[in-house]
């Protein structure tokens, strides 16, 4: 944890919050999911780096956020060309990508526009196109996000994300944060909720050929599975994982999900 460190990047009139912890030579880059609509990852870098403790002992990690100068109607393939600019200045010039949620969309586009980019690729609990269960949840939350309060949009985020049994353990957690907590941007959660609504990447999967991993969860009631099941059928030799009993928030299975995610980069 004595590397870790949150910085901003400023590059051609944007601004980019990240963290990079790890000691390893190689680069893995890591691209959260819609939560960084809520809460970019400035502030968060020792949570990160116990979070992500067991691939830091073989990597150098780099988690990136969306720019700070969101636009409407900004896309998830142009918040890959942020990280694909952001790369280039920080002289990164090929790293292993990892994709959570809606980082899974972004990794997508990352992987298909700027293929010299991406060396391996994973994809979790992520989809190349929204199912009905999938719009629904994120209308949902953009509905809460612009008309509610903090503590119900993180309260329904805990219920859908995690299994009933885990969401017994963390829901007075999740009301504790509720209560002190506020929505900083609504804007930025808005511009990042639409972007996954319209999110659709299929016809252009089969331009992915770095070795890539997806990882999906069984009891994912954000997405769903089947989007994982879509994108290894689109995605020429890629490898498929469905942790059991585990929803969509894969701290569940943190262990588990890190150990198999380093066996296939290790691979």
């Amino acid at each position: 944890m004595s590397s870790t460190k949150g910085k901003t990047l400023y590059f051609n009139d944007k601004s980019m919050d990240y963290v990079t912890f790890g000691k390893g030579k190689k680069s893995l880059v890591i691209i959260p999911g819609l939560g960084d609509g809520i809460q970019t990852v400035k502030g968060m870098d020792m949570s990160f780096s116990i979070t992500y403790r067991i691939l830091a002992k073989r990597y150098k990690i780099y988690v990136f956020s969306r720019i700070n100068e969101l636009r409407q109607g900004y896309t998830t393939r142009d918040m890959a060309a942020d990280v694909a600019e952001a790369m280039e200045v920080l002289n990164i010039t090929s790293a292993y990508v990892m994709g959570i949620s809606q980082g899974g969309m972004i990794a997508q586009w990352l992987a298909v526009n700027f293929p010299e980019k991406v060396e391996k690729l994973v994809l979790a609990v992520t989809t190349a196109k929204l199912s009905n269960l999938g719009r629904d949840r994120i209308s949902c939350w953009l509905n809460l996000s612009q008309t509610g309060t903090y503590k119900d949009l993180m309260i329904d985020i805990a219920r859908h994300s995690y299994t009933t049994k885990s969401f017994g353990k963390f829901k007075y957690l999740y009301r504790i944060m509720g209560i002190f907590g506020h929505i900083k941007d609504k804007q930025r959660i808005d511009i990042q909720s639409v972007s996954c609504l319209k999110h659709d990447s299929l016809d252009f999967l089969e331009k992915i050929n770095c070795p890539t991993l997806i990882i999906g969860t069984e009891k994912d009631d954000v997405l769903g599975v089947d989007g994982s099941f879509g994108l290894h059928h689109h995605i020429r030799g890629s490898q498929l994982i469905i942790l059991p009993g585990c929803g969509h928030a894969l701290y569940e299975q943190n262990k588990d999900f890190q150990k198999r995610v380093l066996v296939f980069l290790e691979s």
